[in-house]
């Protein structure tokens, strides 16, 4: 069985960030928002927007014509939070993602 992931609070990075300005929409439960990433990496993301997220909250994000992709709050500073993907992403559909292909 595979373990959940397991984000690293303390500014430790497990995967390199990529910059990737775009706006998305984010769903938790019956809430939608369109938010920006500001950027992403195979394991998760950086988003911002006004909305209330609490630190472990689930939602999905929508990249582009992906499907809806699910993470969870790994950290919050004032209008910014970081999420950790619920299954990282594959190395070229974030590759496409970055090259604006998706």
């Amino acid at each position: 069985m595979e373990a959940a992931p397991i984000f690293e609070g303390n500014g430790g990075r497990r995967a390199d960030r990529i910059g990737y300005q775009a706006s998305v929409q984010f769903r938790a439960g019956n809430r939608r928002a369109e938010v920006r990433i500001s950027d992403i990496s195979r394991l998760g993301a950086r988003v911002s927007g006004v909305f209330l997220v609490h630190k472990d909250d689930r939602f999905f994000i929508k990249l582009g014509n992906l499907e809806a992709i699910e993470a969870r709050v790994a950290w919050i500073t004032d209008f910014q939070f970081g999420c950790e993907f619920v299954r990282p992403l594959n190395q070229s559909i974030l590759q496409a993602i970055t090259d604006g292909r998706i």
